[in-house]
């Protein structure tokens, strides 16, 4: 994969909702792709401290290991600088809310209704249930979205942006190993699990018009992935 912004296709989509979804997956994407990328290499570094054998697997194939384990590091900077660009013609988190806010009905109790009839369209009492708690949204809603995002941005600006720029920086072409490993590595975990966190917000708010809340939710995105990283390094050793 390379580190070339992905630029915005304008053909006219069907509606504004459908459109959104297309953004909303793209984003999930871009997040998924950062987070198998932070905690492979987390788990991978963690596991060669941890166990003997796993260094000595690793170390026989160091050269190997190093361009791989370099490579998922620079690809995890790659999607984070797709994430947090300011770049309208690309997809990007900033694009991402303001189609969201420019198209405010996405997520109205109105629209709500229109596609959960179809699901329900047999069951009214439950249909009324259902809507009977549903509110549209309001200005509030897209500032606390929009502060969440900045202060992620400014954690990305502050810590990762410049190890992105070292390494694709048309003049530059540093090795940024070094300069990764010495990284808050806590601190990169909490950002990549709050991004994933705004994707699962973004998708029950227009999906289901649960109201965003980014503190409701909890647990680290990366758990599977560092079970599964644990599962192949064992099958290395055995």
């Amino acid at each position: 994969m390379g580190g070339f912004a992905v630029f915005v296709m304008h053909t006219p989509m069907a509606d504004p909702a459908t459109e959104f979804e297309n953004e909303l997956r793209i984003f999930d994407n871009d997040v998924d792709e950062v987070v198998q990328c932070f905690y492979i290499w987390r788990t991978v570094h963690a596991a060669a401290r941890a166990s003997r054998k796993v260094y000595d697997v690793l170390n026989r194939n160091a050269g190997f290991w190093n361009v791989a384990l370099g490579s998922i590091q620079a690809n995890s900077l790659i999607a984070l600088g797709r994430i947090f660009d300011k770049d309208p013609r690309t997809h990007n988190v900033k694009r991402l809310l303001k189609l969201a806010e420019d198209n405010q009905a996405i997520f109205s109790k109105q629209s709500l209704r229109q596609r959960k009839s179809k699901i329900l369209a047999n069951n009214t009492s439950l249909l009324e249930d259902y809507m009977r708690d549903v509110h549209d949204p309001s200005a509030r809603d897209f500032k606390r979205l929009q502060s969440f995002v900045d202060a992620r941005r400014k954690v990305y600006e502050r810590c990762y942006k410049h190890l992105r720029d070292k390494r694709y920086a048309h003049r530059e072409r540093a090795n940024i190993s070094g300069l990764f490993a010495q990284t808050n590595i806590k601190e990169l975990a909490q950002l990549v699990t709050d991004l994933s966190k705004l994707h699962r917000v973004l998708w029950d708010w227009q999906q289901n018009s649960i109201r965003p809340r980014t503190s409701r939710l909890r647990g680290t995105a990366g758990n599977q992935i560092r079970r599964d990283t644990v599962k192949f390094l064992k099958s290395l050793v055995a």
